[in-house]
């Protein structure tokens, strides 16, 4: 006969199998159910430079900083299912200079933890974040702004992707001196 013992541990390994094979297969099923995002809307309306020193560092030499305003459109409720836990959508200018080819930075950003929330109009929306060149000069420099995503599932890969990419914009010379 079988201890006490025995039989529960027979169960937890019954059960802990059916889990991870249960999971396995979600993970699996995430591939297979498309998200077809329609195409957004990203317009920039106003790029701007201007020189000044970081509110972050005082003691910073002045450098630098872009300002964007921009029109944003986007209609991210089909990347929600039954296995999508978050959604986070982000928008990245990608830019390069002589010294450093490839250069990205994040200026605005959001969580969508549900479908009803996935719906994105933005009017003249400001950058949330400092956008700044580490060469202290945006002196010739073109940039391109794209909206990007990554799916958070509840089990299962991250997956991601890209909505609308604006054509490469060319930064203004800086204007004036900005004291923080």
């Amino acid at each position: 006969m079988h201890t006490s013992f025995q039989r529960l541990n027979n169960i937890s390994a019954l059960a802990t199998t059916v889990i991870i094979t249960l999971l396995s297969l979600v993970s699996l099923t995430t591939f297979l159910i498309p998200a077809n995002l329609d195409p957004g809307s990203l317009k920039v309306d106003h790029l701007n430079v201007l020189l000044g020193r970081s509110n972050y560092d005082r003691s910073a030499k002045a450098r630098e900083f872009a300002f964007v305003k921009y029109d944003l459109v986007a209609d991210m409720s089909p990347l929600f299912n039954w296995n999508t836990k978050q959604v986070f959508v982000y928008l990245v200018a990608d830019y390069s200079t002589p010294k450093y080819p490839e250069n990205r930075v994040v200026v605005w950003d959001r969580i969508i933890r549900g479908s009803k929330f996935a719906k994105i109009n933005i009017a003249d929306g400001k950058q949330k974040y400092e956008f700044k060149e580490i060469t202290d000069s945006f002196k010739d420099v073109s940039a391109t702004f794209s909206l990007h995503y990554q799916v958070q599932p509840w089990v299962g890969a991250l997956t991601g992707g890209e909505v609308v990419r604006t054509e490469a914009i060319k930064l203004p010379p800086a204007q004036r001196r900005v004291h923080s």
